[in-house]
């Protein structure tokens, strides 16, 4: 009686370990099944999203040189820092503003670089177009500036009201007598242009067409102001 209750005791564990090993053998056998079934639901949804192989159009922001007037020289050298900005508007993505209080951008749509490098770069250009400075440099060439322009890009988006659309800069300057390290002159500078439509390429050329008045505007004031009045 007791060596048939051992027989029985010892029995279960093996029914119990085949059933385990049967149920093992069966999740090995239809893993590949759930995964493909799972596989083919996502890749459908990845092709799906890029189906069409769309890239992202990349654009640029184009200086109208001829629109800047030539000044006498002086032999002021002048350092233009990178424009600070706030995280919406410090990447490539290009702005846009279907509210007041919403963010968003342009799909399939960059600056050829960050905007703040890109501006800085045109700023250059407009303020060595004046030919008002022995030298205009963003400071990568480590060229000794007598005068700083820093500045903050305050809006740079074009802005959706119903079907209109309008592309609006606002940029604040500042002109810093590096001996002293005193500001002796600052400006904001804004512009408004409305946008053909709503469409990318439409905001795009509304973009550059503002930012071209900022710039000639802030050159212009540059070329007045760049003349050291400051104690040293």
């Amino acid at each position: 009686m007791v060596q048939e209750e051992i027989s029985i005791v010892n029995k279960t564990p093996r029914l119990g370990y085949l059933r385990v090993f049967a149920l093992r053998i069966l999740c090995i056998l239809c893993a590949p099944l759930l995964l493909g079934m799972g596989g083919c639901s996502l890749t459908g949804a990845v092709k799906g999203a890029f189906s069409n192989n769309t890239v992202a159009k990349t654009y640029d922001l184009v200086l109208n040189r001829e629109a800047i007037k030539r000044s006498g020289r002086l032999q002021t050298q002048l350092v233009i820092l990178t424009p600070a900005a706030v995280k919406a508007l410090s990447g490539e993505n290009i702005l846009v503003k279907p509210a007041p209080n919403q963010v968003t951008y342009y799909g399939r749509a960059v600056w050829g670089d960050r905007l703040p490098k890109l501006l800085q770069a045109r700023m250059v250009e407009a303020i060595q177009q004046t030919g008002r400075f022995r030298g205009v440099s963003d400071g990568s060439d480590r060229i000794n500036g007598d005068i700083t322009l820093a500045s903050t890009i305050e809006a740079f988006q074009v802005e959706i009201n119903g079907e209109q659309a309008e592309a609006n800069i606002i940029c604040h300057a500042k002109l810093i007598h590096v001996a002293s390290g005193k500001v002796y002159a600052s400006r904001r500078f804004k512009q408004r242009v409305p946008a053909a439509n709503r469409e990318v390429d439409a905001g795009v050329e509304a973009l550059n067409e503002a930012m071209n008045k900022v710039l000639i505007s802030m050159a212009n004031w540059v070329v007045k102001r760049g003349r050291l009045r400051i104690a040293n």
